[in-house]
């Protein structure tokens, strides 16, 4: 009788597979270590519709963009470029992860609503078109 031990990137490209399109897993694989890490939250609810976040980190990249705390902004990184594509974002909230992409592919999505969050006055950040 003879045993077949799988390497643990084995098991972990199978774990992956069994929640994600392969397209998202291959692009996922790419970073072993975030993918390890992702693959022991993935199954997490997602947050409840009356949740109220105290805390939200936006990273790109691994390099925080945004930090907002009790609905002010904190932090904000004065250099990204407007056409800036990071291959890998995150929203954590509380501290723990609720959204990431990777690739521009979503890997894992527990923002579902945001509550309190009035989205009139997200209008008056809109920019007017150039008129020539």
């Amino acid at each position: 009788m003879t045993t077949t031990i799988e390497s643990p990137d084995l098991v972990l490209a199978q774990t992956l597979r069994e929640k994600l399109p392969v397209e998202t897993v291959t692009a996922l694989l790419a970073c072993p270590t975030i993918a390890a890490d992702l693959a022991l939250v993935l199954d997490q609810p997602p947050l409840g519709a009356d949740y109220v976040p105290r805390e939200i980190e936006v990273l790109y990249d691994d390099v925080t963009v945004l930090y907002w705390r009790d609905g002010q902004i904190q932090y904000q990184y004065p250099d990204v470029d407007a056409d800036y594509t990071p291959t890998l974002v995150e929203w954590l909230i509380d501290g723990d992860t609720a959204y990431f992409s990777v690739q521009g592919l979503e890997v894992m999505n527990r923002i579902k609503t945001m509550p309190l969050m009035d989205l009139e006055n997200l209008d008056l950040l809109k920019e007017e078109p150039c008129k020539l």
